[in-house]
């Protein structure tokens, strides 16, 4: 049978790391202590031997260095002077005279000033890089606290997005998802609402990593326990800029696109606050248009201001792309932006692939731009397709989110 060893208690492990480097130190001080010893008397031999004639004083200075360093000031202190006290004697025992007692003690004094002065210099040395080496343990320590709880919040922020795509007759979809740091602040989220439309958001909070994550999901709670409808879309702006005007500090703001979806027209309706407006790819010939930048400022900066709504619609083949302005404003290594010409030209490109191709098509394409450095700022595509009538009814597709 095999015993099961219960774990040692957090406390108990942290004093049984304490005793093991107490223990550790003792020992290193022992056998600096002994070496140091052993390196006076040494220099102390050379001193009888050579008759003074090498001048070995500075041979001390070995033994004061390692006390010094690997015991501690005190030790080393004590050293410096047993040093002078060898250094006196070896001069008597030889028998090597000085022209007056006083230059003899004047040497003396002199060696112990040198002796003294090394021994605190690297003491102090020795304690300046242990005190580095502590602040670098702690700025480790709280670097990997402040990670994991980034961790936490970027964790907590994903679940608050859209858990799928909506299951709409006639349409597939497409959104890719990816973050700078660990948390992020951009946002998407589907809305059911009557009559079998779709609302679709899109937003982007001001900022990176924790802050914009905690703004974001300030947009998410408001829209989702509104009572209010969420229709047309230039109300539903202007009244969540001015519930985030109440809400975040000043300066905090998020730009964002909300569409409202009519599956069986393909009309929709949008409204935009300060965002990119969404391009539409009509076919697969590669026409690209650019809806119109209607609506008003980023919500929370001027809640009074009134918003503008506009309407297009998509047509079987017609393609809707919206995103954020992480995709335009990727860069390169030389710090050039990605912009909206090269991404209308990589839809035109692959405007004819399967929504799923076309979506990894842009993505590669940012990817190859950035030559492999991670996004400096969260990135989000979120594509909407009409798909072509088959069978006197249009297939139906949930998409995929990455």
């Amino acid at each position: 049978m095999v015993e099961a060893v219960p774990p040692v208690p957090e406390r108990d492990q942290s004093e049984v790391a304490v005793n093991a480097r107490r223990r550790a130190r003792f020992r290193r001080s022992i056998a600096g202590t002994l070496g140091a010893l052993g390196l006076l008397i040494g220099a102390f031999v050379l001193d009888c031997v050579s008759g003074n004639e090498v001048s070995s004083s500075l041979f001390y200075v070995i033994g004061i260095a390692v006390a010094a360093w690997f015991v501690g000031r005190r030790t080393g202190v004590v050293i410096a002077c047993l040093s002078v006290v060898a250094w006196g004697l070896s001069v008597h025992i030889v028998g090597s005279g000085f022209s007056k007692p006083s230059v003899f003690y004047w040497n003396l004094g002199v060696e112990l000033s040198i002796y003294l002065t090394v021994a605190v210099t690297l003491h102090r040395i020795r304690s300046g890089l242990e005190h580095e080496r502590g602040l670098f343990r702690q700025l480790n320590l709280a670097k990997g606290a402040l990670d994991r709880e980034t961790s936490a919040v970027g964790d907590l922020q994903r679940e608050m997005l859209a858990p799928g795509l909506p299951e709409v007759r006639g349409y597939e979809w497409q959104v890719y998802y990816a973050t700078s740091t660990h948390a992020g602040g951009d946002y998407y989220d589907f809305f059911e609402l009557p009559d079998g439309r779709v609302g679709i958001l899109l937003g982007d909070a001001s900022g990176h990593g924790a802050p914009a994550a905690v703004l974001m999901a300030m947009m998410r709670v408001l829209l989702h326990t509104s009572d209010e409808a969420l229709t047309p879309p230039d109300r539903v702006l202007a009244r969540l800029s001015r519930q985030l005007a109440q809400t975040v500090p000043l300066g905090r703001f998020a730009t964002a696109c909300y569409a409202v979806l009519d599956p069986s027209s393909g009309r929709i309706d949008f409204s935009l606050a300060g965002h990119p407006p969404p391009l539409l790819l009509r076919g697969a010939d590669g026409a690209l248009e650019e809806l119109p930048m209607l609506g008003g400022p980023p919500l929370g900066l001027f809640p009074e201001r009134p918003f503008t709504a506009g309407a297009i619609e998509m047509h079987p083949g017609d393609t809707l792309v919206a995103y954020t302005d992480g995709v335009t404003e990727g860069m390169s290594p030389t710090r050039a932006l990605f912009g909206e010409d090269r991404l209308r030209e990589t839809l035109r490109d692959g405007g004819a692939l399967p929504l799923v191709e076309l979506r990894q098509h842009v993505v590669a394409g940012l990817d190859a731009h950035a030559a492999g450095a991670a996004f400096e700022d969260d990135v989000t595509l979120l594509m909407l397709r009409r798909t072509q009538t088959v069978g006197g009814g249009d297939r139906t597709s949930k998409g995929s989110a990455y």
